[in-house]
């Protein structure tokens, strides 16, 4: 079975964008979000994914569809949380992006929240469901196996929970980092663990399949209870040699300071990614060193290059530090240029209201919770987006989503962005607990070379439906980079999207990056 794309030019073949998936290949991005507890079929929290596809016109809404687990060949009673993490790569190497759903609460040998990601192969006449394949730790030849957590019928593997994309071996296919985030290491219960499979000609398999943790041979420090290491993944070449590297959260990290957190790199190689030189940073700056408060948000991060050097730059959100003497849980942002020797210690700091950065520092603004790297006003620089999910303003914690740009000197506050659903031309209204950016996604989907921004709005209230979610789309251009001109504002009324709001459906709660 396809899924047929209306605009299809079938006789253009691109490689790997830098930006949102490709599927089809016609030049144009398309962006996957997910509903991850959309009720399918009668049940409920089931989730779906809905694709929008790119065309000269931009975002071709009337063209969207919906991928459910139906369509996926499973029961959506065993494939709970669908879309949950979702990812973009072209890991056949055909030219055509392919997307990784991650459903970790799935059913796997009868014990609910082990986890499965679905690989569906993209192609010029659309997603080709025929050559479908699904990845769970019982699958042969996958290091580790499903395990139960002691309760009856329940595992907390949740294998899937998050999913990045990277070429680790610089082969030129796309590989897939695959995350068990309370994955038990021994008698090391929520220690957490990072699967990752590599591309070939045929796509992801199992062969040279890799387990990750803190107890495997060479990696720094220790497995700890709950510490869930790897709940957040990034991939970029940070020294410049081709491959990728995987970035790893640490969000509970118990070194000389229980709980604040920290950043894991593994290098790539010719082999793939190893433990050889790999390193377990501490983000901090000179104007904001790293605090207990950072135990109280799980770091995120993101790569791009933001002064044009050839090297990927490593963004890491820490939303429970303070960047002022009051303590208060803001949130601070810090950048660790990348080098020909990897990722740099001494970090640049960005935090709201401290050095020009728009807006002021809250208790509970989650400043860092998201973080998407693109181009969106089309220079030489990547540009780096920053969700804020509790950001307070005067209708409540409400969200916002502040945009940094890239220069020949780094990541700066000249020309910075701030985004909310009171800002004029925005359409919308802010409400309490929206959280406004809590999801955010760059995607050129007019093929222009200037990113747009995807703004996920998971807890919006629609009438009387309450957190059925929406989705922003805010457009870039070369002169002014975001602007609110032109924005649309999605939902799952919306004309072209597939399916009717729900309660707690969550549309816009996660998209492919």
């Amino acid at each position: 079975m396809r899924v047929q794309f209306s605009c299809l030019v079938a006789t253009v073949i691109t490689l790997r964008a830098s930006l949102g998936g490709d599927f089809n290949g016609d030049g144009f991005e398309d962006l996957a979000v997910s509903a991850h507890l959309e009720t399918i079929s009668g049940v409920a929290e089931a989730g779906s994914v809905h694709v929008i596809p790119g065309s000269a016109g931009g975002a071709d809404t009337a063209s969207a569809f919906r991928i459910d687990a139906i369509m996926l060949g499973a029961l959506p009673e065993q494939t709970l949380g669908l879309g949950a993490a979702l990812a973009w790569g072209d890991f056949d190497g055909d030219g055509f992006d392919d997307l990784a759903i991650g459903s970790p609460s799935a059913h796997v040998k009868g014990l609910i929240g082990a986890g499965r990601v679905f690989v569906l192969p993209g192609g010029a006449s659309g997603f080709d469901f025929a050559r479908l394949r699904s990845f769970d730790q019982n699958s042969k030849g996958i290091k580790d196996k499903v395990e139960s957590d002691g309760t009856p019928g329940q595992s907390s593997d949740a294998f899937g929970a998050e999913l990045v994309t990277g070429d680790f071996d610089g082969n030129g296919f796309d590989d897939l980092a695959i995350n068990a985030e309370a994955e038990a290491i021994g008698k090391v219960k929520g220690a957490g663990a990072v699967h990752v499979l590599y591309g070939s000609s045929i796509g992801l398999r199992s062969k040279r399949n890799q387990f990750w943790h803190q107890n495997s041979g060479g990696i720094k420090d220790k497995c700890e209870n709950a510490e869930q290491w790897g709940s957040r993944m990034a991939a970029g070449d940070l020294n410049g040699d081709g491959r990728d590297e995987l970035i790893l959260s640490c969000p509970m990290e118990v070194t000389s300071s229980p709980g604040i957190g920290r950043a894991a790199v593994l290098f790539g190689s010719k082999k793939g990614l190893r433990a050889k030189g790999n390193l377990l940073l501490k983000p901090e700056s000179a104007s904001v060193p790293l605090t207990d408060f950072g135990a109280q948000g799980v770091p995120t991060l993101a790569c791009g290059d933001f002064d044009g050097d050839g090297f990927f730059d490593l963004a890491i959100g820490m939303t429970g530090m303070s960047a002022d003497i009051n303590g208060l849980r803001h949130g601070v942002v810090y950048v660790a240029r990348g080098s020909a020797t990897g990722p740099a210690i001494v970090m640049d700091s960005f935090a709201q209201g401290v050095g020009g950065v728009p807006g002021s520092g809250t208790n509970f603004d989650e400043f860092g919770s998201a973080l998407s790297v693109a181009n969106f006003d089309g220079d030489a620089w990547d540009d780096l987006a920053i969700g804020a999910f509790g950001e307070a303003l005067p209708d409540g914690y409400s969200g916002r989503v502040t945009v940094l740009y890239g220069s020949a000197a780094g990541i700066g506050v000249t020309g910075a962005d701030v985004f909310d659903q009171s800002t004029p031309g925005i359409s919308g209204v802010s409400e309490e607990f929206d959280q406004f950016g809590s999801a955010i996604a760059g995607v050129d989907f007019d093929g222009d070379g200037v990113a747009d921004l995807a703004v996920g709005v998971p807890f919006e209230d629609l009438g009387a439906t309450t957190d059925a979610g929406a989705l922003h789309l805010l457009f870039g251009t070369t002169i002014a980079g975001l602007t609110t001109g032109g924005n649309v504002l999605l939902d799952q009324d919306s004309p072209g999207i597939f399916g009717s709001v729900g309660t707690g459906h969550q549309f816009g709660g996660a998209f492919a990056q």
